[in-house]
């Protein structure tokens, strides 16, 4: 839109947000509810709820579009500019363009008119090959809106296999089996609104005669105040890490605004959409009794309908917030973050369907009632009946909403709780906090220290002072070391007993053993140094080590471990790239320096490795020829190597992401030792699958003579056992499908 009247060389062409506001709320709104009133149900009611719907989690803003008839468009464009101008004198002569673009919701008609359904289908299609109006594989949707000013239509929950049984050829029982909540499917999908179990949309798929439809969707348009596409999700969803702050939180004060706005101004309607073949669009799915839209449909007065919602978040949020004020150590209690777990579910499923994932369903099991009436109407889980055991519970809705079970208020607690029962897992804590149970606790309640018993094993501190000496202390000398015969004397020592004992230096019992074994020596120092010095994550002290050999592996290994590029082998994540011929050499001349090299600044990492303290000792004092014999012959071994880590002048080892470099694992994103791959190699490979033994290896062995618990002792939490998977898991996850009798 281009406002001539608002035009001025020094000031910003975008509008204040008083005008944006005045634009959508004085000009946009009324001319919207003038010509498609229908359609009004899908817009914001203001431009404040709006700005909150399109607000996304990194604080960036989702832009959209809206479906408008275009036959209607030359009315907008009469009517806007004098309804807007009309208030706002900087509107006159308001300039703006429109695009028709997309079929949704653009050809309307009359229910019940087959005439009117023709022109609808042939205006839709009228840019399209007619041939597809016969084509059987060619689907269109139709829709049908019910609505009523000043109130809220909703879809009942037992309305739905009459729904079902009326638009297709299903019989009575079929429809009825269909929907059945003891008989889960992959098919049928029931969507609860507002927390009430009784009203609910639904989605599902058919698979029946030619003329069915193969997709049916009752749903209402009170979720249009949330609708926008984010990270994946089609809604507004909270962010379980955003409501450990706040009195109240932000998010919980951005929907009871909406909610607050929506009463007044914002009316629901009730939809019904069914794809069908092109050919019976205007022949089906055109007639819908008045008998099963009083059957179907729950009539709620506007204010009624929000203000049950608005009750339900306020005295969320007020429990919320009273969380908060106590925060410290009993803010991560395990018992007072369940309860936050239940709120962020119960709020999410106010205005989205409820969360029915597996951690939706562990947050089910840890603040809803429990029973072990299996059959009960109301039961969200609902797992075969052999995987049910009789000491199990499972979450029901006695009287037709979500309640939680108990909470312990104060003065009996200091912070609400919920009252203790089967605990959350540790996965469920991450998947809503971002974060586990005890890093939860770490983070609230900072610790003094953190407990040995908590570093795990995989994690090996990093050798900060002098490489420790490689313990293959007699080895065979290398074939590229057995002939040479180079007298690798110079050694000093002073044992007289008038110097200090500090002082004094024996005379080293390898000083006199063959060049080939020192040299050999000398390699293995190296081949053990590069890993020695490989550090951790950097303020992870749990997280396991960059290098996944334990020291002792460390001190024991010799070039063989370079020699296999399959790196899952020595590293727990890295990151790789191969290299040029020229790009090998130079590294090379970093971890040996000729005997001419310049000095350098002092680099990090190299000063304590006993390899690079012993070569510069080399350098000093053997001829230069004999050296530079060494050095060659310390190339050759160098070249068959596979990998090393990618050497720097100023250090050893770089952790930080290199976009020139490969991550392994792939799905990785944050730091890692960097390595170079050889140009004779063909790249390296990630095959954990063959990394022998380790530390699940032991745990799996320790725990072979105890009882094999049903969840992985990881998702204990305070050293209780989770929910099982056998309750948890979905029975249509465990099955390819299910099938309706015929």
């Amino acid at each position: 839109m281009f406002f001539p009247a608002l035009f001025n060389r020094n000031e910003s062409v975008e509008l204040t947000l008083e005008q944006k506001t005045a634009v959508y709320q004085d000009g946009l709104l009324p001319v919207l509810e003038r010509l498609n009133p229908e359609t009004v149900t899908n817009w914001p009611t203001s431009y404040a709820t709006a700005l909150i719907r399109a607000k996304k989690h990194n604080n960036r803003y989702q832009y959209g579009t809206r479906p408008f008839p275009h036959s209607m468009v030359p009315h907008l464009g009469y009517y806007l500019p004098r309804m807007l101008s009309a208030k706002h004198p900087w509107a006159r002569d308001i300039v703006f363009m429109t695009q028709v673009q997309g079929v949704k919701e653009a050809n309307q008609h009359v229910p019940e008119d087959e005439e009117e359904a023709l022109e609808a289908v042939f205006l839709l299609m009228n840019d399209l090959d007619p041939d597809l109006r016969e084509e059987e594989n060619c689907w269109i949707d139709v829709g049908l809106e019910l609505s009523e000013p000043g109130f809220s239509y909703q879809w009942r929950t037992d309305s739905h296999s009459d729904i079902i049984k009326h638009f297709t050829s299903m019989t009575a029982a079929q429809a009825a089996s269909y929907v059945n909540p003891n008989r889960p499917t992959q098919h049928y999908y029931r969507d609860i609104s507002a927390g009430l179990l009784h009203v609910s949309g639904f989605r599902g798929t058919f698979t029946l005669g030619e003329e069915d439809p193969v997709y049916i969707q009752a749903y209402t348009t009170d979720k249009a105040l949330i609708q926008q596409l984010d990270g994946g999700r089609h809604g507004l969803v909270m962010n379980g890490r955003r409501l450990l702050e706040g009195t109240p939180p932000e998010y919980m004060q951005n929907i009871y605004d909406l909610y607050f706005d929506a009463k007044e101004n914002h009316n629901c309607a009730a939809r019904l959409e069914l794809r069908l073949p092109v050919k019976y669009a205007t022949s089906r799915a055109l007639q819908f009794p008045e008998e099963l839209i009083r059957k179907s449909i729950l009539a709620f007065p506007r204010k009624d309908w929000w203000q049950w919602r608005l009750v339900r978040l306020l005295g969320l949020t007020r429990t919320l917030s009273l969380q908060n004020e106590v925060g410290g150590a009993h803010r991560v209690g395990a018992d007072a973050l369940a309860l936050t777990a239940g709120i962020h579910w119960l709020t999410n499923g106010l205005h989205s369907r409820p969360d029915d994932g597996t951690a939706g369903r562990d947050v089910m099991c840890a603040v809803l009632p429990l029973t072990r009436d299996y059959r009960n109407d109301m039961l969200h889980i609902r797992p075969r009946e052999e995987n049910i055991q009789r000491r199990d519970k499972l979450p029901f809705s006695a009287f037709g909403a979500y309640f939680f079970r108990d909470i312990i208020w104060p003065p009996v607690s200091d912070i609400p709780r919920i009252e203790r029962g089967p605990m959350m897992r540790n996965s469920t804590f991450k998947f809503i906090f971002g974060k586990d149970h005890p890093t939860l606790q770490r983070k609230y309640q900072p610790p003094a220290f953190i407990p040995r018993a908590l570093v795990p094993r995989a994690r090996v501190g990093t050798q900060k002072g002098f490489s420790k000496r490689h313990r293959l202390d007699d080895p065979v000398p290398a074939q590229m070391f057995a002939d040479l015969d180079i007298a690798m004397g110079g050694v000093y020592y002073d044992e007289g007993e008038d110097l200090p004992w500090e002082e004094r230096t024996d005379f080293p019992p390898d000083a006199e053993e063959e060049c080939g074994v020192h040299l050999t020596k000398h390699w293995n120092q190296f081949c053990s140094d590069l890993l020695q010095k490989c550090g951790n994550l950097r303020n992870q002290p749990l997280a396991p080590s960059h290098c996944r050999l334990t020291m002792e592996e460390r001190l024991h290994l010799t070039d063989e471990v370079y020699k296999d590029v399959n790196l899952a082998m020595v590293f727990n994540r890295v990151q790789w790239k191969r290299v040029s011929g020229q790009e090998w050499k130079e590294a090379f001349s970093i971890f040996f320096p000729p005997r001419n090299a310049p000095l350098q600044v002092q680099p990090q990492n190299y000063p304590t490795m006993k390899y690079w303290e012993e070569w510069y000792d080399m350098k000093r004092r053997l001829p230069a020829a004999s050296f530079e014999i060494i050095r060659t012959r310390y190339w050759r071994l160098f070249k068959e190597l596979q990998w090393v880590p990618k050497p720097h002048k100023d250090r050893l080892w770089k952790y930080t992401v290199n976009a020139d470099f490969r991550m392994f694992p792939a799905n990785y994103t944050g730091q890692a030792p960097q390595v170079i791959v050889s140009p004779s190699s063909y790249g390296a490979r990630w095959e954990p699958e063959r990394v022998p033994g380790g530390v699940e290896e032991v745990e799996e062995e320790e725990e072979e003579e105890m009882e094999e618990p049903e969840v992985d002792r990881r998702e204990w939490v305070n050293g209780i056992a989770p929910v099982p998977d056998r309750i948890l898991l979905r029975e249509e996850e465990e099955e390819s499908g299910s099938e309706i009798d015929m």
